[in-house]
């Protein structure tokens, strides 16, 4: 449709026309699955390692200030600083526990102030002087946690561990949504299949000449999900013969030795055929078990004879 605008020199616009679809028309798609569990579990696994590699470092830090300012330690760790160039003497007379800060963000203070505003160079004296006296630094953190170089191997690991499960997860929720997909279509195959071939086997009780085309697509339908059938091998070998032993390969015989068949021989031939496709919808059911049974004694499907309409119990 052309619209022109309101004034008179103005270009035609064409406006599109919405079409929505009507609500009868169209397969709806089955949901998604949830993609959010495995992305869920790498995100905790993320945040476990990050808040562990915190809390090692928070601990270190505590490790030192417990250690380097208690009272047997204080005089330790003004020696070293002063031996370390880190701080100086005071020019004034002043407290045991004071020293001097060079630099314009310095000055004279005491040594829990001088650890407190001036954090790296405390940490490092405070390791010197626990190294001096035979404990590594950080060792007593370590033994809560990892700190320094482990605590970042820790959470590297961590992560490594949680990117694989992300992908393990992702792996694992695609074949479970495929799975359940390929239960469902097998199993509407199978339900068409069973209501097809009865309305053909109760209308050939009536007339020997009953057409057979749709009994015969239903099964062509059912066979070709039976060939998807994935793994193990005597699984798949399972669902190759069952689909092979199917009934209604052909149509019902109408004649025997060249004499038709009455009607109770022909509702002879149409309830031995009901009774294998009883047989083998429940089948089609076993083959739903989980793989490992599948290598245990007992798990193959038995042959059986056949006629004219297939198998037959």
């Amino acid at each position: 449709m052309v619209e022109r605008g309101g004034s008179g020199g103005g270009r035609p616009r064409r406006c599109g026309r919405v079409h929505r679809a009507g609500r009868g028309h169209g397969v709806q798609s089955p949901s998604p699955a949830p993609r959010w569990r495995p992305v869920l579990l790498g995100a905790l696994l993320l945040l476990h390692a990050t808040a562990g590699q915190a809390a090692a470092d928070s601990g270190g830090s505590d490790v030192r200030l417990v250690y380097c300012l208690a009272d047997d330690h204080r005089d330790e760790l003004g020696q070293a600083a002063l031996r370390l160039g880190v701080v100086r003497r005071p020019s004034r007379p002043a407290g045991p526990d004071t020293v001097r800060v060079p630099g314009s963000e310095g000055g004279v203070m005491s040594l829990d102030d001088w650890a407190h505003k001036h954090q790296s160079d405390f940490e490092r004296v405070c390791d010197a002087v626990m190294a001096a006296a035979g404990d590594p630094p950080g060792a007593s953190a370590d033994k809560g946690g990892s700190g320094g170089l482990g605590g970042f191997l820790d959470g590297v690991y961590l992560l490594a561990a949680g990117a694989v499960l992300t992908l393990v997860g992702q792996a694992t929720e695609r074949i479970s949504a495929e799975r359940r997909t390929r239960d469902r279509q097998l199993t509407a195959a199978v339900q068409e299949f069973r209501r097809i071939s009865w309305l053909y086997l109760a209308a050939y009780e009536q007339d020997p000449e009953t057409d057979h085309a749709e009994a015969l697509r239903a099964r062509e339908t059912l066979t070709g999900l039976l060939a998807q059938v994935p793994g193990p091998a005597p699984r798949r070998e399972a669902a190759r013969r069952l689909a092979d032993s199917l009934p209604l390969t052909d149509r019902l015989p109408s004649s025997r030795e060249g004499q038709l068949l009455l009607p109770r021989q022909r509702k002879s031939e149409a309830d031995a055929v009901r009774t294998t496709l009883d047989l083998r919808i429940r089948e089609v059911a076993d083959l739903r078990r989980p793989a490992p049974l599948w290598w245990l004694p007992g798990t193959r499907g038995s042959d059986r004879p056949t006629s004219a309409g297939g198998p037959h119990a």
